[in-house]
């Protein structure tokens, strides 16, 4: 399954690290990775698209957000098909 994620984290070189093995430990495969300076000094916006599977991705919403250093993280769903409409 494929899973997206955007975090807030502190903006330092080992929190990029500790996501990355919190990643390897729950096998996730990364498709897309993206970090940048966010709107608030010292902190970082990291966007991740992941494939995991379902046994092993429980829960990784919260092991993410029980990292220290991370402010917050959203998990981005994405937008249901519109409806057809109706002539």
């Amino acid at each position: 399954m494929t899973r997206r994620f955007s975090l807030l984290v502190a903006d330092r070189p080992d929190v990029l690290l500790r996501v990355c093995g919190l990643l390897l430990r729950r096998r996730a495969t990364v498709g897309t990775l993206s970090y940048g300076p966010a709107r608030h000094p010292g902190w970082a916006r990291l966007d991740l698209e992941l494939t995991v599977d379902e046994r092993h991705g429980r829960g990784l919403e919260e092991r993410l957000a029980g990292l220290v250093d991370v402010r917050d993280v959203a998990e981005l769903r994405a937008p249901a098909a519109p409806a057809p409409a109706l002539h």
